[in-house]
């Protein structure tokens, strides 16, 4: 064993030269003889200052406040004590592969780096600047000029293995390749002018606790968590935070793993998740993007509430496993571009986007969703997107996938998506605006509810192709574009109340039974204008609502389908007749049924006046034919001023003569006993067809059935006198019936 004096330590430095121990020998450094050089002028020291490799260096080595003017070096040493160095000032520091029992450096100054590569350092020294928690290595409040330098490095702690709050570098952070911290590593609130590189890096914690803590740091650069050439993968024992931390450039986490970690839990913030948390990132702003690489395993949850980032992008391979827990949580955050999960990327757990606005594309296509924290495996609840949702392929179990009150700048594609939830809701967009269109189309099932209710879509609702095995809703939904509805499989239940819309089309045969369409407003059909389809889609509707028969009628007399309108119509008031009433069966339903029944076999409601014209020439040839009957002609009388009577055949009686009236209404009779059979002009003439017309259509007078009325003394004239009353009875309700019904048609639909 060599022990190294004063003088030697003098000349070596002065010299240049580095201190180190020849082939299986043991050289010692007195700790105290290194503080004594470091009080010599720079002037006596070479630039290249003091080296000393493969040593150990005695005692305790405390450079605490000193100022250092020239590079200090250890290489391969072996330190008996911790090594002191709060508040000093030193031009640069490195510990290369040494063994230290811990760094107490506390408001440290480095003007250039500061290298702890392939050094191990363990102990759990205490300091003022904690009350609670020991460390391996203290930087607190310290300034490193360059870089700080720990590759192949190994910090063991039982608590934490740094802890650097507030530290400032104006280099980079190089924590990489073999590095391994055993213990938490605390950077809270630094500043960094570069990056941070955690390449390769392992950061475990026994208690699985707080394995890295960046919160508040300020890091001008980016931050690598990735793997090395050589296939490490960084690992995290533990859980990750960056609450309110600033990353000026990208954060890029690749081939890493992360393990399960208890909830967060501390005054101001409750993030509860039962799956663990592996990067509580909350207020989180990154300048670049966040990427997401390789085969990532991440076993907890990732909260990225409030945070602003330009893309956030998870690549093919990367696993989340945070069953009945919260995976990913972006509530409230900002990106500035777009979000991307990759095709094939599983995620077990919960996706939370409810507040935040994406000013790109929301993309999820080809993903697989499992195990959701609660009941909903995407919430996005008020989301806010500027172009489109991406939701082709995805298969999610289990959970549902909601959107309520977003706003989405584009289309929301959701082609061959598969959406397993028996029990529940399937997909909800209730009070959604989507600035393009609805496509749950082609492939689409949904095994579970899907739920439109008040959503305004600029473009379409297409569900062509699509399977509703729960359902749909779009109560009060607004489709400008027109709504498809030529669904794969007949859904159980279609609930389309108040909605309306431009173009429908539509399968009427395909439509459940238990389909609501009360309010349902749309201007035209696509390409069905099969009336008799209609009335069988309408028929199917339970409980009956006049409601949707007005509005079909309408859509086909607005283009020119009257006829078929009119036919709508009249099975519209048959079905209403057949409708059970809440009074049930009533001697007043009884008779207002027995009109209504009689309204439509007449004239069809109004709409068939032709068939009231046809019972009226019936009648008329009826009673034609009875007028043209000698029998019945020889019971009619007709009687002049004078008081003269007549029968058809001429005068029947004739009175005395008396002074002809000064006015003219009366003429002697003539002498003949059987004058001609109009009394020589007393009477009207009988005519056959103006009588029957007079008799059968009393909306008019042709004179003959007031000039001409059967005898009622005699049986005959009796039955013939009833006969005519019960004729111009009918022809009365008949033509009345026909003006009705012609005024009903003057009316729009």
């Amino acid at each position: 064993m060599t022990v190294i004096d004063e003088a030697s330590l003098f000349r070596a430095c002065a010299a240049g030269r580095v201190l180190r121990a020849q082939d299986g020998e043991e050289l010692v450094v007195e700790g105290g003889l290194v503080r004594e050089l470091c009080r010599r002028g720079r002037e006596e020291i070479d630039p290249r200052g003091l080296a000393i490799e493969r040593a150990r260096i005695g005692g305790e080595l405390d450079l605490s406040g000193m100022e250092i003017s020239f590079p200090l070096r250890f290489t391969d040493c072996v330190f008996d004590r911790p090594v002191h160095l709060d508040g000093a000032d030193l031009h640069m520091l490195a510990f290369d592969g040494c063994t230290i029992p811990g760094v107490m450096a506390n408001g440290l100054r480095v003007r250039r780096d500061l290298d702890l590569s392939r050094s191990r350092i363990t102990g759990d020294l205490w300091t003022s600047a904690s009350t609670s928690c020991s460390a391996a290595v203290w930087l607190c409040e310290s300034e490193i000029g360059g870089r700080l330098l720990c590759s192949d490095t190994v910090i063991d702690s039982a608590m934490r293995a740094v802890q650097a709050d507030r530290m400032r570098v104006g280099g980079t952070i190089r924590l990489l390749h073999g590095f391994e911290a055993r213990g938490g590593l605390r950077l809270l609130g630094v500043q960094v002018a570069g990056s941070l590189d955690l390449t390769g890096a392992r950061l475990t914690r026994p208690d699985r606790g707080l394995a890295l803590d960046l919160g508040d740091a300020q890091i001008g650069g980016s931050v690598f968590l990735i793997d090395d050439q050589t296939g490490r993968r960084p690992l995290i024992r533990g859980r990750v935070d960056l609450g309110n931390a600033r990353i000026s450039g990208q954060l890029l986490i690749r081939a890493a793993t992360f393990e399960p970690t208890e909830a967060v839990r501390r005054a101001g913030y409750s993030n509860k998740r039962g799956g663990g948390t592996a990067i509580s990132a909350p207020g989180l702003f990154v300048g670049g993007d966040l990427s997401i690489e390789g085969e990532c395993k991440v076993g907890g949850g990732m909260d990225l509430s409030m945070g602003s980032f330009s893309t956030i992008r998870i690549h093919r391979g990367c696993e989340f496993t945070v069953g009945g827990g919260r995976a990913l949580d972006l509530t409230n955050a900002e990106l500035r571009s777009s979000f991307l999960i990759e095709e094939g990327v599983a995620v077990q757990g919960t996706l939370r986007l409810a507040g935040a606005h994406i000013k790109g594309d929301l993309t999820l296509r080809g993903t697989r969703w499992s195990r959701p924290e609660k009941s909903s495996l995407i919430e996005a609840q008020g989301v806010v997107v500027d172009s489109w949702v991406n939701l082709r392929d995805v298969e999610a179990t289990g959970g549902r996938l909601i959107f309520r009150s977003a706003t989405i700048g584009g289309i929301l594609d959701a082609h061959r998506a598969r959406l397993y939830n028996p029990d529940g809701e399937a997909l909800s967009l209730q009070q959604a605006v989507v600035r393009g269109s609805i496509l749950l189309k082609k492939g689409f099932i949904a095994e579970g509810r899907v739920l439109l209710n008040r959503c305004v879509v600029e473009g379409r609702i297409d569900c062509e192709g699509g399977t509703f095995a729960g359902g749909i809703e779009a109560v009060s939904a607004m489709a400008r574009g027109g709504m498809h509805l030529r669904w794969a499989e007949v859904p159980p239940l279609a609930n389309l109340t108040g909605a309306s819309t431009t173009v429908l089309a539509d399968d009427p045969a395909r439509w459940p039974r238990d389909s609501m369409i009360a309010g349902f407003v749309y201007d035209r059909f696509d390409g069905a204008w099969d009336w008799r389809a209609r009335r069988d889609w309408l028929r199917g509707m339970v409980p009956f609502d006049a409601g949707p028969y007005e509005q079909a009628a309408r859509v086909f007399r607005q283009h020119g389908h009257s006829v078929e309108a009119e036919r709508l119509l009249i099975e519209q008031r048959r079905q209403a007749r057949r409708a059970p009433s809440p009074g049930g069966r009533s001697p007043r339903r009884l008779i207002r049924n027995a009109r209504d029944l009689l309204y439509g076999l007449t004239v069809g409601y109004g709409y068939r006046p032709g068939r009231v014209l046809w019972l009226l020439g019936a009648l008329l040839a009826l009673v034609g034919v009875m007028m043209l009957n000698p029998a019945v002609q020889q019971t009619l009388r007709a009687t002049d001023p004078r008081g003269n009577v007549y029968v058809v055949e001429g005068r029947l009686v004739t009175v005395d003569d008396v002074a002809t009236p000064e006015d003219g209404t009366a003429t002697a009779a003539g002498r003949d006993a059987r004058p001609g059979p109009c009394g020589d002009g007393q009477v009207r003439c009988f005519d056959p067809l103006f009588y029957t017309v007079d008799t059968v259509v009393p909306l008019i007078s042709l004179g003959q059935r007031a000039t001409w009325y059967p005898e009622t003394r005699s049986p005959a004239g009796a039955t013939v006198s009833a006969l005519l009353n019960v004729a111009g009875l009918l022809g009365w309700l008949l033509s009345t019936v026909v003006v009705l019904s012609f005024a009903r048609l003057a009316r729009p639909v």
